[in-house]
């Protein structure tokens, strides 16, 4: 239920407002991290891409994603 409801609330939040504002941000980070001598692990493109990502699943139900997870992606351990 948690992560139910984790997802619900970034599902119900995450707008196309969000979406570039959230962009700008890791954007801002990058440069103020590149100020202070550090390599971030990921690039901001890749991280803006997984925010639109996240922007576009927002079109299917939370229970149609999960759906899907159990269905087609292998998750082991």
């Amino acid at each position: 239920m948690g992560l139910t409801h984790l997802t619900d609330v970034g599902h119900r939040n995450l707008d196309d407002d969000e979406v570039e504002e959230s962009i700008k941000l890791v954007f801002a980070h990058d440069e103020e991290e590149k100020t202070n001598g550090k390599m971030p692990f990921m690039t901001p493109e890749f991280l803006s891409e997984v925010i639109r990502c996240a922007g576009e699943l927002t079109q299917f139900s939370i229970w149609a994603l999960f759906a899907y997870i159990r269905k087609h992606v292998d998750i082991s351990y």
